[in-house]
C-alpha cells in the first residue's frame, strides 16, 4: 500500500466526520426554527382569529339594528 492511498483514504474520512457533524448541526438548527414558527404561527393565528370574532360580533350588532330599523319601518308603513 502506497502512503498516498493511504492519505487519500484518512482523508475521505475525516471529510465524512466532518459532514456529519455539520449535518447533525444543520438538523438541530432546523429543529429550533421549526419550533419557533410553530410559535410565531400560533400567536399569529390566535391574534387573527380574536380580531375576525370582534369583527363578526360588530357585524352581527349592525345587522341586529339594521334589521330591527327595518321592522319598525314595515311595521309604521302598514
Amino acid at each position: 500500500m502506497k502512503p498516498t492511498e493511504r492519505h487519500i483514504r484518512n482523508l475521505g474520512q475525516s471529510e465524512a466526520l466532518q459532514t456529519s457533524y455539520h449535518y447533525r448541526i444543520r438538523k438541530a438548527v432546523a429543529k429550533v426554527a421549526k419550533v419557533i414558527l410553530i410559535i410565531i404561527g400560533a400567536i399569529a393565528g390566535l391574534t387573527i382569529g380574536w380580531i375576525v370574532k370582534q369583527v363578526f360580533r360588530g357585524v352581527g350588532w349592525i345587522i341586529s339594528i339594521l334589521t330591527a330599523l327595518g321592522i319598525i319601518y314595515w311595521i309604521m308603513t302598514l
